[in-house]
């Protein structure tokens, strides 16, 4: 019995040493891995190579009364990942986030976040969080991670959780990597949404469309108002496949609170979006009706090695266009730009809720 015991305790120790092992060498890895992202981040858009980042920018009012601003940015470094189809060759090509940061404050509290992510999987492998209150205290977390994704080590300034845990940092990863993906690939093609709203006449709506688009590049223009606005500008530096030139694309969404009340959920009244390249520019507005938030107004300029064309589409409550406007022998019916602008919308009500 005496020499089974012995043998057991052996077993174990010699278990936990392989496990502490691993853990060692997880975290060499992971260290390396850290420094190559770093340099990755250092070169980013030098030595003739296209910049790959996004950066999400964010000013909401949380209070008039007190002047209380919630700031901060979420940034992403990509890279391009392949996936081939092994039975005829062929490749799918999409973007993948190597690391992540993010800043917010609000009313003197700090929060900073890094997130670094396998190039090859996209799995989290390790997130560092800082917190510096408005008293001055300083609060630090490291979360380390296995190939699978799996917590393997937590280094804490504080032994408390509700700072975060090595799960819930697992979540906000999953979550940022939502906002990337619909920024960067799901927006274009959104699925078509149905509007709902009382049928005006043309001539009303028109009338209407006009009023709300002066009211709405108005209250754009503004910091301050009487409502309570929440303004988000996305700047992407990406290349597209093949030898396209680089291409940079500034997103901005203007929101507000649907009911005017603080409490209320944050809708996007008006958004633009400019993709500019070497020898092409491209801007487009979204104007969404204040009563239902639903797309009323899209205009669309393209501009080409000195060819201009316009769209302007019109559309009623129902989502249904009413009137279509372009110098171009191509209108359309501007099914995409519908689609496009409830994904904004989607994007912009992620973002509020959860950053």
């Amino acid at each position: 019995m005496t020499r089974t015991i012995l043998f057991t305790l052996i077993c174990l120790l010699g278990l936990c040493s392989a496990q502490a092992q691993d853990k060692s060498e997880r975290i060499k890895e992971i260290r390396k891995m850290y420094a190559e992202a770093k340099e990755l981040i250092a070169n980013n858009g030098k030595d003739g190579n296209p910049a790959k980042d996004m950066e999400i920018s964010f000013n909401e009012i949380v209070s008039i009364e007190h002047n209380i601003y919630n700031e901060g940015s979420l940034n992403f470094y990509f890279d391009e990942q392949r996936k081939v189809n092994t039975n005829d060759g062929s490749f799918n090509a999409y973007e993948q986030p190597y690391f992540i940061t993010y800043y917010n404050t609000v009313h003197g509290h700090e929060c900073f976040r890094e997130q670094l992510f396998d190039p090859k999987t996209g799995i989290l492998t390790f997130a560092f969080v800082k917190w510096v209150t408005d008293a001055g205290m300083t609060i630090e977390h490291r979360y380390y991670y296995d190939a699978a994704g799996k917590l393997v080590e937590t280094k804490n300034s504080t032994d408390s959780d509700d700072w975060g845990t090595g799960e819930s940092e697992k979540e906000l990863a999953e979550l940022y990597l939502q906002i990337f993906k619909l920024t960067i690939e799901d927006a274009a093609t959104a699925p078509a949404v149905k509007f709902q709203g009382t049928q005006r006449s043309k001539a009303e709506q028109l009338k209407h469309i006009r009023t709300q688009y002066a009211l709405a590049k108005d209250k754009s223009g503004k910091k301050m108002e009487t409502f309570y606005p929440y303004d988000v500008t996305i700047t992407i530096h990406n290349q597209e496949e093949g030898d396209c030139p680089p291409v940079t694309d500034v997103i901005c969404l203007f929101g507000e609170k649907s009911n005017n009340d603080a409490t209320s959920d944050t809708k996007c009244f008006l958004a633009t979006t400019h993709r500019t390249t070497m020898s092409f520019d491209n801007y487009t507005e979204y104007l969404y009706d204040p009563a239902n938030y639903n797309l009323i107004f899209s205009y669309d300029r393209g501009a080409e090695e000195g060819e201009v064309r316009e769209w302007r589409y019109y559309f009623n409550e129902h989502g249904t266009c009413i009137e279509r406007k372009s110098n171009a022998e191509e209108i359309g019916d501007a099914s995409s730009s519908k689609n496009y602008a409830h994904a904004l919308q989607s994007l912009l009500q992620l973002l509020a809720k959860n950053l």
